[in-house]
C-alpha cells in the first residue's frame, strides 16, 4: 500500500508527499519546500503542535499514514555541525572520525576503510534499515540524506552480493499443529496459546479454561479414589516400608538446621541416590585447599551439557494445572488489603526473618568470584562479619597486599566489612564478586589466586558435593567446627 502525509504550508496550503520506509523526515521537507519555494533550512515539521526530529526515517517516526504534518518557520536557521561516524567491519574492527553531513557515504568509506575496501568485490554500507549497495549509489548518498545531522552514527561496512541480503538467517517458522481429534480435545486440557488467552482474563502465566477445570474436578476424584484403596492396603501389609521419596543428589540449598529425625533418612537418601543414578561411577573429587572447607573450581572448565527437550516435556500434565490454579488464587488474594506496616513493625518483621534464618540455617556458603572466572568456596556462620571473609580470601590472593573490595551485582553494590552475613541477606548462600581498588590489576589475563591453589582445582559438581557432605555430617555432629 503505497504512503503518503500531507504537509501544510505556510501559506495554507497543503502538499501531498509519497513516502517510503526508509525515507527521512528531512527529505519530506525537502520535498514539500522545493515545489513551493521554500527554504527547508529555515522551517520545521511539526505533529500535534510538537517538533519532530528530521533525523527520523518514517518507519521508525511513529507518524500514521496520511498524517497532516504542519509545516512552520524556525527562529533561526539550522546550521550544519560536524558528526562522528563510527564504521565496523566484518571482522568486528571499528574505524570512526569527524565529517560534515554534506559529505557522501564514499568518503567516509575511504578515510576510515580505504585498505579494507580495496579487497571488498561488492561492498555494502549498512545504516538503521537504509542499504547503500556499491561504489556508485555510495557517491550519491550523502550522511544528510540518511538523517544523519548531528551526533554520532554507526554504520556496518559488509562484503555480500545484493541478492543474499535478501535471505535473513533468524526468520521464525511456526511449527506444523499436528491435528486432534475431538474426543482427545474434551478429555485433555489445551495447552496451546490462543486456547490459554482466550480461556481468562486475569494475568498470570496462564489463563484456565473449561477443559482444565473439569480435568482437575475429574482427577480430585479419583486421587480420593486412590487414597482409600492405599490405606486398606496399609493395614492389610504393615510390614512393607513405605518407599522415600525422591530426593535431589545435591541440594545446594538445603540447611543445616533441620530436625534430627530426618537427618540419618537424608544420609541414606543420599548414598542410594549416588548409587542408582550410576553405580559404577565415582563420587566427583574434592580438593580442599585450605579452612572453612575451601575449594577452588573454574567457570570455564564447567561443562555442561544441555540435552535437548522434547516437546512433550512442555505440555502442561494435571498437577501443572493445580500449580497454577494455585498461584493464581495466591495472586488473587495478594497483598491488596495488607495493612500499611510503621516502620517499627518492618523491622520487626525483618527481625522475625533473621531469626528464623538463624534457627534454620548454622552456616552459609559463600562463593567469591575473580575477574578470571575462577570461583573460591568457603563456609561461613551467620553472625561472622564480612571482614572475615576477606581475611579468609587474602590468603589465596597471589598479591596478598593489595587492597580490594567485595561486591554485589546487579547494580554493583560495594559490601561494608562492619556487616554481618545474615544482615547482607547472604544466608544460606551467595555469590559476591572480588575486585581490586586500582582498576588496572582487575584484567582477566591477570592471576588473581596463586598458582599451587589453581593446581588443586576442583569441579563444580564437586563444590556442590563438598556442601552438601558437610551439612549432612554437620547435621549428624553440630559440634564440628570449621
Amino acid at each position: 500500500m503505497d504512503k503518503r502525509v500531507t504537509i501544510l504550508l505556510p501559506n495554507a496550503r497543503r502538499q501531498n508527499v509519497s513516502v517510503t520506509a526508509n525515507m527521512t523526515l528531512l527529505e519530506i521537507l525537502e520535498t514539500a519546500c522545493a515545489k513551493h519555494g521554500y527554504d527547508s533550512e529555515e522551517h520545521c515539521l511539526k505533529f500535534h503542535n510538537k517538533v519532530v526530529s528530521l533525523t527520523q526515517q518514517f518507519r521508525f517516526s511513529g507518524l500514521p499514514n496520511n498524517c497532516v504534518l504542519e509545516m512552520e518557520p524556525t527562529e533561526k536557521r539550522r546550521v550544519l555541525s560536524s558528526v562522528v561516524v563510527c564504521v565496523q567491519l566484518s571482522d568486528g574492527a571499528r574505524e570512526q572520525g569527524d565529517f560534515s553531513p554534506n559529505d557522501t557515504v564514499w568518503q567516509v568509506v575511504q578515510k576510515l576503510c580505504e585498505s579494507q575496501i580495496l579487497g571488498y568485490e561488492s561492498p555494502i554500507i549498512v545504516y538503521m534499515r537504509s542499504e547503500v549497495i556499491g561504489q556508485e549509489q555510495m557517491r550519491q548518498t550523502t550522511l544528510k540524506s540518511l538523517g544523519i545531522l548531528e551526533g554520532r552514527a554507526m554504520m556496518r561496512l559488509i562484503d555480500k552480493k545484493p541478492e543474499e541480503l535478501r535471505m535473513q538467517a533468524n526468520v521464525y517458522k511456526p511449527s506444523e499443529v499436528k491435528a486432534k481429534s475431538m474426543a482427545d480435545d474434551d478429555d485433555q486440557p489445551s495447552t496451546s496459546r490462543s486456547a490459554m488467552a482466550s480461556g481468562g482474563r486475569g494475568g498470570g502465566g496462564f489463563a484456565l479454561t473449561s477443559n482444565m477445570i473439569k480435568n482437575l474436578k475429574r482427577t480430585a476424584t479419583d486421587e480420593h479414589a486412590a487414597n482409600d484403596t492405599a490405606k486398606l492396603t496399609e493395614k492389610a501389609d504393615s510390614e512393607v516400608e513405605p518407599q522415600a521419596e525422591a530426593a535431589p543428589k545435591y541440594d545446594w540449598g538445603s540447611g543445616s538446621g533441620y530436625s534430627l529425625a530426618h537427618r540419618q533418612q537424608r544420609q541414606n537418601q543420599l548414598e542410594s541416590n549416588e548409587g542408582e543414578e550410576n553405580p559404577s561411577r565415582a563420587p566427583p573429587v574434592v580438593n580442599v585447599i585450605g579452612p572453612r572447607h575451601a575449594v577452588l573450581f573454574s567457570l570455564d572448565e564447567t561443562k555442561k551439557q544441555a540435552d535437548d527437550l522434547p516437546d512433550s516435556f512442555f505440555d502442561l500434565t494435571v498437577n501443572d494445572l493445580k500449580m497454577v490454579l494455585r498461584d493464581l488464587k495466591r495472586t488473587s488474594t495478594g497483598d491488596d488489603d495488607a495493612p500499611l506496616l510503621t516502620a517499627k513493625l518492618r523491622e520487626l518483621e525483618r527481625q522475625k526473618t533473621m531469626l528464623a534464618k538463624l534457627n534454620q540455617y548454622k552456616d552459609c556458603v559463600l562463593r567469591i568470584q575473580f575477574p578470571d572466572r575462577f570461583v573460591l568456596q568457603g563456609i561461613f556462620k551467620p553472625h561472622e562479619q564480612l571482614g572475615k571473609v576477606e581475611e579468609f580470601v587474602r590468603q589465596f590472593l597471589a598479591q596478598p597486599g593489595e587492597q580490594f573490595h567485595l561486591f554485589t551485582i546487579p547494580p554493583k553494590k560495594v559490601l561494608p566489612s562492619s556487616e554481618t552475613l545474615l544482615e547482607l541477606n547472604f544466608v544460606p548462600n551467595a555469590i559476591v564478586h572480588f575486585g581490586f581498588l586500582k582498576d588496572g590489576l582487575n584484567a582477566e589475563s591477570n592471576r588473581f589466586v596463586q598458582d599451587q591453589f589453581v593446581e588443586q582445582l576442583t569441579s563444580e559438581e564437586g563444590a556442590h558435593y563438598a556442601v552438601q557432605k558437610y551439612r549432612l555430617t554437620r547435621a549428624a555432629s553440630p559440634e564440628t567446627n570449621l
